[in-house]
């Protein structure tokens, strides 16, 4: 009984969900982690590529303050949007998106880290 209450309280306390889902990244962070989602759906994830994705996360967070709260949010909002983004692009059609914005992202990361670490 208490388990049901605190779950509608919670649900009380949310609101209604929204029942549209966020296709873009929005923000610095988003991109960074929509970029890596990608990536990795694209099959771009070296050692390499990560090692620039947590490199520029971790600068993203810490030179914006974000916070876990935040940086959840973030999170889950650029994921949804990257597995939105691959079932538009259908059977197939995945590999343009990956040539585009897959590539991109992956060497984004690889600059990143070759701008911090010099490698």
């Amino acid at each position: 009984m208490i388990a049901r209450a605190a779950v509608l309280t919670a649900l009380f306390v949310a609101g209604p969900a929204s029942s549209e889902v966020q296709k873009r990244p929005i923000g610095p962070l988003q991109e960074a982690i929509y970029g890596f989602a990608v990536a990795e759906y694209c099959g771009l994830i070296t050692p390499a590529v990560a090692e620039g994705f947590y490199l520029q996360r971790d600068w993203i967070v810490a030179r914006d303050g974000i916070g876990p709260g935040r940086e959840r949010a973030d999170r889950m909002a650029a994921n949804m949007a990257a597995d939105w983004q691959y079932g538009d692009h259908g059977l197939g059609g995945y590999r343009g998106w990956c040539r585009t914005e897959g590539l991109a992202a992956a060497f984004r990361f690889l600059d990143f880290r070759e701008a911090v670490l010099g490698k």
